[in-house]
């Protein structure tokens, strides 16, 4: 994961050299010392800031106007209360502004060290949910790309997501049907082979691959759905009855768009969230991240699987 970038704001100099000497001994961090909330909004407006931490103090920094400063530029961005002995507890109104973590001097033996762990712990957290976020919209980038249509239901049947090339093929707006039954949105599909298909396939846990007629929509679909713990992937594609299956174009594409470069990222992603953990950010926040990597690496593997394998046109194949 490498060091992470936090913000130290204190109006007191040796407060911010005490903090830019001792933090960086007590974890991997990066410490950029600040004296007003301005600058640190500034550098937050530039560079990519992984926790801030404000030195709350009776006659300097007021952490509570800085909380409200960064909440109101980046709701996200964890932010740290380091309260000095001398000052009044703002305890709860920094709760109530959704402070990440607070520690107060006179209640720690180390004080520094404490803010140092809540730091990193906050940073790590708030870099592994990043790194997810932006996985996700990488990997919905991808199937926004490709030519197939793409959705995903969970498991009671429910669409999650459906890519601009399904929206067409079925059509339907995705805004109109994400979070609707399937069976519900396309009723004409009971009773079908695909209602049949679906449920076989999350019942035994098993891909399927099929074609079938859809009446309603006068279109034939050559359909591959795989299951998992979270529901159904299906990728399907309109086809003639008669057409030559020479067109395995969109398989190639595919597989070059889920190949080295997104695996590698998870590959990666996997690495920083490891490390987190062992550093002790074992939070319910990465556990999240975690689980969301492995349903994302789940989805990669299928959608590789579905290039790899064609079925012959004219038959239905049973995996």
């Amino acid at each position: 994961m490498g060091e992470l970038n936090v913000l130290f704001v204190s109006a007191h100099q040796r407060t911010r050299a005490a903090a830019e000497r001792a933090l960086p001994e007590h974890a991997p961090l990066t410490v950029t010392a600040l004296s007003s909330a301005a600058d640190a909004l500034d550098v937050l407006s530039e560079q990519a800031v992984d926790c801030i931490a404000v030195a709350h103090a009776a006659d300097g920094t007021d952490g509570l106007r800085l909380l409200r400063l960064v909440r109101d530029t980046d709701p996200a961005v964890p932010v740290v209360v380091y309260e000095t002995a001398d000052a009044d507890s703002i305890a709860s109104d920094a709760i109530s502004l959704d402070v990440t973590d607070y520690v107060r001097d006179d209640e720690e033996a180390d004080p520094l060290g404490a803010l140092a762990e809540a730091c990193h712990d906050a940073a790590a957290s708030y870099r592994a949910e990043q790194d997810v976020a932006m996985l996700n919209d990488l990997a919905r980038n991808v199937y926004e790309r490709i030519t197939d249509g793409f959705f995903a239901l969970d498991r009671d049947w429910r669409f999650t997501y459906v890519n601009s090339a399904a929206e067409e093929i079925l059509e339907v707006d995705a805004d109109d049907v994400i979070g609707e039954n399937v069976w519900d949105a396309f009723p004409g599909a009971v009773g079908t082979d695909f209602y049949t298909e679906y449920h076989r396939a999350m019942a035994a846990q098993e891909p399927v691959t099929f074609r079938e007629h859809f009446r309603p929509l006068e279109k034939t679909f050559e359909v591959r759905a795989f299951p998992s713990e979270d529901g159904l992937s299906v990728h399907f594609r309109t086809v003639v009855d008669d057409e030559d299956a020479q067109r395995g174009d969109h398989l190639i594409e595919l597989t070059n768009l889920l190949s080295s470069d997104l695996l590698e990222s998870i590959d990666v992603l996997r690495e920083d969230l490891e490390a987190a953990r062992a550093a002790g950010g074992d939070s319910p926040e990465l556990a999240s991240a975690m689980e969301s990597l492995d349903r994302m690496e789940s989805l990669v593997n299928y959608s590789i699987r579905l290039a790899s394998e064609r079925p012959t046109p004219g038959e239905r194949e049973r995996e």
